[in-house]
């Protein structure tokens, strides 16, 4: 898909799938290593964050997104919210009202509520329930990270910024379709689910 829109942009490109973990780059290699929505996903992320400061060039910028830990998303939507949905899903007709709560799909639902009855234990501790209420049922490994946890993981890039963004207002109950984009963009600020990190090497 990337070659793809790269060839309708007519614009030159190579692409390569690599382990984000030991990257197939030479040292200082690029200026800028940008990383949207992936590392929360890799299993030893210090070591990928390693290998990005390894092929940055010396002043060379990466900017990365995690999910953010301290966000509404995570301390409302999937803490709270997506628990209690979990156990709707048990009863007969639990999927349909969570379907028309929420707007997510049927069948996604289906698929949690057959993990739910599979291994109600698994499926609620807290790493395993991230995961599968990040990135639908079935994903292996998601995780979300404070500010202060990532500062300590670009603690050895010369200059660190952070940013949050994404309220995902499809979890404010009542008041989501409503809010006004100035008021979302000052929560998002502060409680957005994207912790983006711009470091400098």
């Amino acid at each position: 898909m990337a070659q793809k829109r790269f060839t309708l942009f007519r614009l030159p490109g190579k692409f390569q799938t690599a382990d984000a973990e030991n990257l197939d780059f030479a040292d200082n290699s690029f200026d800028v290593v940008y990383s949207h929505g992936v590392l929360h996903h890799t299993p030893d992320i210090a070591r990928a964050i390693q290998e990005i400061q390894r092929v940055l060039r010396p002043g060379g910028r990466a900017v990365v997104m995690l999910y953010h830990r301290d966000s509404y998303n995570y301390r409302v939507n999937i803490s709270v919210l997506r628990r209690v949905g979990a156990h709707l899903l048990r009863w007969k007709h639990g999927i349909s009202l969570v379907h028309q709560l929420t707007g997510e799909s049927p069948d996604s639902l289906r698929q949690q509520a057959l993990q739910l009855k599979q291994d109600q234990k698994g499926y609620l501790n807290a790493e395993q329930f991230l995961s599968q209420n990040t990135d639908g049922p079935g994903n292996p490994l998601a995780r979300g990270y404070s500010r202060a946890e990532a500062r300590e993981l670009f603690k050895d890039y010369s200059e660190i910024v952070l940013r949050t963004y994404f309220l995902n207002k499809r979890w404010l109950p009542l008041i989501g379709n409503i809010l006004p984009r100035s008021v979302e963009s000052r929560l998002a600020s502060r409680w957005g689910w994207h912790l983006w990190i711009y470091a400098t090497k």
